[in-house]
């Protein structure tokens, strides 16, 4: 159990330095424009800070001639009393009096820093004002005012100024090279927070180690994300679509990679590792417009294409998308229409352009599908046409819209789970499946739709055993 935890954790871990990795070039592009922001307010919008430093010697002699271990000590027990009268209100007062400034003493204080060196009694008294010469001039006379002060209250003999005020020449801040490293910096940590923020309250099923891991089933298969290159096949598949149909055999023709092939043919031989049992499969998905029609027809043609004997059923009795995709026989009659007692099983299966597949089409649409499919002669049909057929596809609507599916899946031998990559929820697939345990229905795994195969961590992990 440690062992397994250990290894959850290890591949969370991993799953967010990959997915980080992916996110590279927005770290690094939020890091430059941030440092570039600071740059610029630093160098354009900040005005020239400038710094003028002095330094006093503080001694209190009990006797007047030498200096003793005990003064020496009982002036670095006062270093803090100096600080104090350096930032204090006469003194302040007193240097805008004799500077004859336009400040009060809180706005003077501000620009002062007092330190005390550890173990001396030197006192150093820095100022910073936008104008240079008003800080030499400040840091004179704040210097030569503390020390009168400390004379008069503290009655020491006498206050020395060890280094007088400097004219600086060169701004201390901005600091345009610091203001820039500590942008970018930010810049580099707030887009990583966010884009770690973001991934996780993000609850999609992103990977086939997710979708095991949130529904305890095994994946049968990742397809990938298939893209088009080819624009002129594109186009004539689009005007094909716009005439009214689409030949199963043009499905075949469409530029699929290696990849998608390889895919296919995996999820086909997953199935047949189901059993011999398994023969009538029902399709079905949380949501629409996750590709599990198009699963559907690619699956029953690459079975199909392997020499065994198949029969596509589209179930999907309140809304076909098949019309204009499939091209058959005669697309008026359907299952709506043999469910209602109008055809028979012969009229309603037709054959396609493809050898050894043919397909019962939805027919008419029927707002009564829950019906019909829970009626016993929809069951008759499943019945009689898996022994004639190798395998039986349907292909029924979303589960997670209508619970038609249920219907047909506790008639069939098992249920395949298409779940999109990135879109749906472990929340939402986990409802659907406890929908599907609650009808007693069979669910023999998974796939994972839609997956971007450029992610290699993604996919590679999951093919590279088939070509060692």
């Amino acid at each position: 159990m440690l062992q397994r935890d250990n290894n959850e954790m290890e591949s969370n871990l991993k799953e967010l330095f990959f997915m980080l990795l992916r996110k590279t070039w927005i770290i690094i592009l939020a890091g430059i424009i941030c440092a570039i922001g600071f740059g610029a307010y630093s160098y354009y919008a900040r005005d020239p800070i400038y710094t003028s430093s002095t330094k006093i010697y503080v001694i209190n002699r009990e006797h007047s001639n030498i200096t003793t271990i005990a003064d020496l000590q009982a002036g670095n027990q006062l270093t803090k009393d100096y600080k104090v009268l350096v930032l204090s209100r006469p003194v302040t007062e007193l240097v805008i009096e004799n500077l004859n400034l336009n400040m009060s003493h809180e706005e003077l204080v501000e620009e002062i820093t007092v330190n005390t060196p550890e173990n001396t009694r030197i006192i150093e008294i820095e100022v910073n004002n936008e104008n240079p010469e008003l800080a030499k001039k400040l840091a004179d006379s704040i210097a030569e005012v503390s020390a009168e002060r400390m004379m008069s209250v503290m009655e020491m003999e006498k206050v020395n100024i060890v280094e007088p005020g400097n004219l600086p020449r060169i701004p201390t801040s901005p600091n345009v090279l610091l203001s820039t490293v500590i942008g970018g910096t930010i810049g580099i940590l707030i887009s990583a927070f966010i884009i770690l923020f973001v991934h996780m309250i993000n609850d999609t099923i992103k990977n086939s180690d997710e979708l095991e891991k949130c529904l305890e089933l095994t994946t049968l298969g990742i397809l990938p994300l298939e893209v088009n290159h080819n624009r002129k096949e594109k186009q004539k598949r689009n005007n094909s679509k716009k005439r009214g149909f689409e030949d199963l055999t043009n499905m075949e023709k469409s530029r699929l990679d290696f990849a998608s092939i390889e895919a296919y043919k995996t999820l086909r031989s997953n199935i047949q590792f189901c059993g011999a049992d398994v023969k009538v499969i029902c399709i079905t998905s949380s949501i629409p417009n996750e590709g599990k029609t198009f699963i559907a027809l690619r699956l029953a043609k690459t079975i199909a294409e392997s020499g065994k004997k198949v029969l596509l059923i589209n179930a999907d009795l309140r809304k076909s998308i098949y019309k204009g995709k499939v091209k058959t026989d005669n697309d008026q009659h359907g299952l709506s229409q043999y469910l209602m007692g109008k055809y028979d099983i012969n009229t309603v299966i037709k054959k396609t352009s493809i050898e050894n597949l043919n397909i019962i089409s939805t027919g008419a649409t029927s707002y009564s599908s829950s019906e019909l499919l829970d009626d016993d002669l929809f069951k008759e049909l499943i019945k009689s046409q898996r022994d004639v057929y190798d395998y039986v596809i349907v292909d029924t609507p979303p589960l997670g819209v209508l619970i038609d599916s249920a219907n047909v899946a506790k008639v069939c031998d098992g249920t395949l789970f298409i779940v999109e990559a990135n879109k749906i929820s472990y929340k939402l697939a986990r409802r659907v499946i406890k929908q599907l345990e609650r009808c007693k229905c069979n669910v023999i795994g998974t796939v994972l739709n839609k997956v971007n195969i450029n992610r290699k961590e993604l996919y590679t992990k999951y093919y590279q055993n088939y070509y060692i």
